[in-house]
């Protein structure tokens, strides 16, 4: 089975699912109003994750750094942003540590889990099923259409987190969805996270230490060729790691 530590499974619980209960009444006024004002972008849903993030972080004893404020885009602007992904916390260190509002392109089962999933739902955030191609082909309408709209959206190229920490080859997809949707391209690398809490692990293993969360210049993909694209985001997230986490292979391989 997976790991679990006692003290902080009950500051996770506390975290993830307590805060978010709290939240909700606010998290479902939020909703209807954006509802009826704001059904593409529903930004007061946005800010109540937000803060539902940052209260969980803080309820789990850490607080990421942010690195590279300067190259966040324009609150309003619409842009994808492409981090790593090594830990089921990065979307609580995400919405945490950016002070921007987006969307996330998430697997179904974490959008099916009661609570989390329903708030994520609200938001607008975006289910895959990784194995279903038609669900593939549906989410990259679904993600064109939010940037579209304005909004921002968070995509792990990787596809799934990785086993080891290290950073695995990006996937073609969300650079075409950002090419087609014409908005550009934000790195981001997610440092230290996977030593608290990997994959192999069902709640963090310590409280989190040095988590940092590094935005590097964002790319216009537009004119450009997907691998050059993919070959810049590539090297920029892997040159924000820490060693134990930078891929081994010394030049990024495209995937397919």
């Amino acid at each position: 089975g997976k790991e679990v530590n006692p003290v902080m499974f009950l500051l996770f619980l506390l975290g993830a699912f307590g805060w978010a209960i709290l939240l909700f009444p606010f998290l479902s006024l939020a909703y209807m109003w954006s509802m009826v004002f704001d059904p593409y972008r529903r930004r007061a849903v946005d800010m109540m994750v937000r803060i539902w993030a940052m209260g969980a972080t803080l309820l789990m004893l850490y607080y990421p750094k942010l690195i590279g404020a300067q190259n966040l885009p324009d609150p309003n602007e619409g842009v994808m942003y492409i981090p790593n992904h090594s830990s089921y916390l990065d979307i609580f260190t995400l919405s945490g540590a950016i002070p921007r509002r987006f969307k996330y392109v998430s697997k179904q089962e974490v959008l099916d889990v009661p609570i989390i999933g329903w708030a994520m739902k609200m938001a607008g955030h975006i289910g895959i099923k990784r194995m279903d191609k038609r669900s593939q082909l549906q989410t990259f309408k679904e993600t064109v259409e939010a940037l579209k709209y304005g909004n921002s959206v968070v995509t792990f190229a990787e596809g799934t987190r990785s086993e080891d920490g290290r950073l695995k080859k990006f996937k073609k997809g969300p650079i075409k969805m950002a090419q087609k949707a014409g908005v550009k391209i934000v790195p981001v690398s997610i440092c230290n996270m996977y030593k608290w809490m990997p994959s192999t692990s069902a709640t963090p293993l310590a409280v989190p230490q040095n988590i940092e969360v590094k935005i590097h210049p964002a790319i216009d993909p537009q004119g450009k060729e997907e691998d050059e694209v993919l070959e810049y985001v590539f090297n920029a997230v892997n040159s924000g790691l820490p060693e134990f986490q930078k891929c081994e292979i010394p030049e990024p391989v495209p995937g397919k």
